[in-house]
């Protein structure tokens, strides 16, 4: 799985399709969560899902500039935890979030 990386108060809008074999599900009526953490497990954001395209799986994952610029520096994981219409509950694998210092101010 790549690394998603970013600059620390850069605005991040992760663009997702969830697929089964290549085809998008419908995701309509999901519940979809994702919670970014740092090493010692602590909850460094809480992305609220904005599902934008059900019948073809899309949804986004913002956190705004203001939000991002709060992240410690370093590397950080994240998975995505979702719930279909009739109840059951799947996660992704983790991911790695690198969080970088900006060169520019």
């Amino acid at each position: 799985m790549n690394t998603i990386e970013l600059k620390r108060g850069d605005t991040l809008e992760l663009d997702c399709v969830l697929q089964d074999g290549g085809v998008p599900l419908d995701i309509t009526g999901w519940q979809i969560d994702s919670w970014v953490r740092a090493p010692g497990r602590q909850i460094v954001h809480k992305f609220a899902a904005v599902i934008t395209a059900p019948l073809a799986g899309r949804y986004l994952l913002p956190a705004t500039a203001a939000q991002t610029a709060k992240w410690p520096m370093g590397g950080l994981t994240m998975d995505i935890r979702y719930t279909d219409a009739g109840g059951r509950v799947f996660s992704t694998q983790s991911m790695p979030v690198q969080v970088l210092e900006p060169e520019t101010r």
